[in-house]
């Protein structure tokens, strides 16, 4: 499928990249990064659907850690290894695939327990001899970019699922099917927040517009994302709203935290914890929103983490000219988009809080 509607933004060097490492590979593994979201299942299942369209047999998809109950709908979910579950599958097929595709995922820090294994393949692919073993599909910044040329990375794309169409769709053998199109427009939507921001692009627009002609009911997609919460989720929500959101008018911010007895409490998964971020940006005037989560240190993060046991998970978001990403990697090890990015802290989350607050000064804009 071909047509003027796209410019091609993919370069000619990525795609001849990308069709020499896709053609030579028998074997695939696709992995996105842990926590998954709509944009890392999407970008990753839709690699998936056109991988097999081009008559490969042999993929596999893995997650490092569980997918949230209302992504598990998604054409292509079922077959998902999850690496949590099935570790010792998950390290084998990756050590074993002849290509290894990062969707949504630059960096071999952000895949869990499989971080040892995926930095392996990053290495060997720095070998001459082995350099058609890994391809990287990415929206984010990444410090991997300058030692792997042939990524295909682009940080003004919203989502990785807009650069896997855009793949499929520059190398004309675009076969458009409703798997594959509800699989890209999940992660396009999820990562746009409903096209709510980081979604002014016209062309973006264009891909949707492809994408429903097979059919798909994108209404239906949302409904079955942001409309399927569990009883405990929604509790939680209103907890967070009610019991720990605090205001920072001078910062026109917001801070959620949530320790771990708190978490236990609603019965609460890593996916449920998806999108409260957000919520604080809803009240007026709230321009910048932090959420942290308590969770156990990983065996795999033992040695970075030093004495502690507990470590915060941190969202952030923004608004506008705003900047987050500065914050997370500066002072909370992360990174991301200017107006979403993630971070850690070593530590209980009142401490994570108190650390947001001593340097918040230092990082958001007074209006």
């Amino acid at each position: 499928m071909k047509s003027m509607i796209l410019s091609d933004k993919i370069s000619s060097l990525q795609m001849d990249f990308a069709a020499h490492c896709i053609k030579d590979a028998e074997s695939i593994a696709i992995i996105t990064h842990q926590n998954p979201d709509g944009d890392a299942m999407g970008s990753s299942l839709g690699m998936r659907y056109f991988l097999l369209s081009l008559g490969k047999t042999n993929v596999a998809n893995i997650v490092p850690t569980l997918y949230a109950d209302f992504l598990s709908w998604m054409p292509g979910a079922e077959h998902m290894i999850q690496a949590e579950q099935q570790p010792e599958l998950a390290e084998r097929t990756l050590r074993e695939a002849d290509l290894v595709i990062c969707t949504d995922l630059a960096e071999a820090t952000r895949v869990a327990s499989m971080s040892g294994v995926l930095a392996e393949r990053f290495e060997r692919a720095q070998q001459e001899e082995h350099k058609y073993s890994l391809l990287i599909i990415d929206h984010h910044l990444s410090s991997v970019s300058a030692s792997c040329p042939h990524q295909i990375a682009y940080p003004d794309s919203a989502s990785a699922s807009e650069l896997v169409f855009r793949l499929a769709y520059q190398s004309g053998k675009l076969a458009l099917n409703a798997d594959f199109a509800t699989c890209i427009y999940t992660g396009m939507m999820t990562d746009t927040g409903n096209f709510s921001y980081n979604s002014c692009q016209p062309e973006m627009y264009s891909i949707v517009a492809m994408l429903l002609t097979t059919g798909i009911n994108k209404d239906a997609i949302y409904d079955k994302v942001f409309n399927s919460y569990g009883v405990d989720r929604v509790r939680l929500m209103g907890y967070c709203l009610y019991h720990k959101m605090r205001i920072f008018p001078e910062y026109h911010a917001a801070l959620i935290t949530l320790n771990r007895r708190e978490i236990y409490r609603f019965n609460a998964k890593s996916g449920d914890m998806e999108g409260i971020v957000n919520l604080p940006l809803q009240i007026k005037d709230i321009y910048y929103s932090v959420f942290m989560r308590e969770d156990k240190v990983p065996p795999h993060q033992k040695q970075e983490a030093g004495n502690a046991n507990i470590k915060a998970k941190i969202s952030f978001r923004s608004q506008g000219d705003r900047p987050v990403n500065i914050l997370a990697r500066e002072v909370f090890h992360g990174g991301g988009h200017m107006n979403a990015s993630g971070g850690e802290f070593f530590g209980k989350v009142d401490q994570a809080a108190a650390k947001f607050q001593e340097v918040m000064r230092d990082y958001l804009l007074t209006e």
